[in-house]
């Protein structure tokens, strides 16, 4: 079997084990489950999403794995760094510090880092192995000029705050249901009036969105380093589906807190605006040679 898709099927399967399984197993030390109540063919239908999921990012790093310059420890360092970064730090902390219409208990937060962690942790340690199997990666003769590097960082933050109230309101408001679940209400008005509403019901929404902007541009340039051995529209669309799958596809995922239709529309916002931004944080860390 081919090296690419021996692991790429390997580390699907054990992520979405991984991270079922310990799921499960966490939400049992926090509550009491009634084992009598869990029906197999339902639980079995509800791993194809949690599959789906990990097939969609493995994918992504197994691209990342075939052109880094990174090996052994250094490789798994960053895969972790990069994909529970994306996947699950970056999204509970928004659920912790935004107001949201529903309440997501701590502990299912705490649960969903957790068993995040844990998967996230097995893919990084197949991606060294899966590294060793090919070809000895080329040694990197580029480098980011670190000058201007935190003008560069606050105008991408700058940036990403844009990019969320104007993507998110051509996308994700204008689905009916997504404004009724957020506002009370399917009204819509034009952008400029929705962006005062927001600002006068939250104006620290724009620091908050800066901060986050400041920790997205962060983990760019990290997987921008990483990709010694990619050509440049490679680095651009890599650091992109980095910075956008990993955030979006978890909404495939059904959950309690959140009906379809509002995570169908955070869905494509999400996709759609981090993409673009991760294209800029590779655009604005462009890789040069040495001398």
């Amino acid at each position: 079997m081919n090296t690419n898709v021996k692991y790429i099927v390997l580390m699907t399967i054990a992520m979405s084990l991984i991270w079922m399984v310990s799921a499960v197993v966490f939400m049992g030390m926090i509550e009491t489950p009634n084992w009598t109540d869990i029906d197999p063919v339902k639980l079995a239908l509800s791993s194809g999403p949690f599959l789906l999921v990990s097939f969609l990012n493995v994918l992504v790093f197994a691209w990342f794995v075939n052109r880094t310059h990174l090996t052994g420890f250094s490789l798994a360092f960053r895969v972790f760094f990069l994909l529970f970064g994306v996947m699950f730090f970056m999204t509970q902390i928004e659920i912790i510090l935004v107001e949201l219409p529903i309440e997501i208990p701590l502990e299912v937060v705490g649960v969903t880092a957790a068993s995040g962690a844990l998967a996230t942790l097995g893919v990084a340690i197949m991606a060294a192995s899966y590294r060793r199997k090919l070809n000895p990666p080329a040694s990197w003769g580029m480098w980011v000029d670190p000058s201007r590097n935190v003008t560069k960082l606050l105008i991408l933050a700058a940036v990403y705050m844009v990019l969320y109230f104007v993507v998110g309101y051509y996308t994700a408001w204008q689905v009916p249901e997504f404004r009724e679940f957020y506002s009370g209400s399917t009204d819509i008005i034009p952008i400029g009036p929705h962006i005062q509403e927001v600002l006068r019901q939250n104006i620290a929404l724009p620091v908050f969105q800066i901060v986050r902007g400041l920790m997205w541009a962060g983990i760019g340039y990290s997987a921008v380093v990483g990709l010694g051995n990619a050509k440049a529209w490679e680095r651009f669309i890599l650091v992109g589906l980095i910075l956008s799958v990993g955030v979006a596809t978890p909404l495939l995922i059904s959950n309690e807190f959140m009906p379809a239709e509002v995570r169908g529309g955070h869905f494509f916002e999400l996709l759609l605006k981090n993409f673009i931004f991760g294209v800029l944080v590779a655009l604005f860390f462009r890789p040069r040679s040495r001398g």
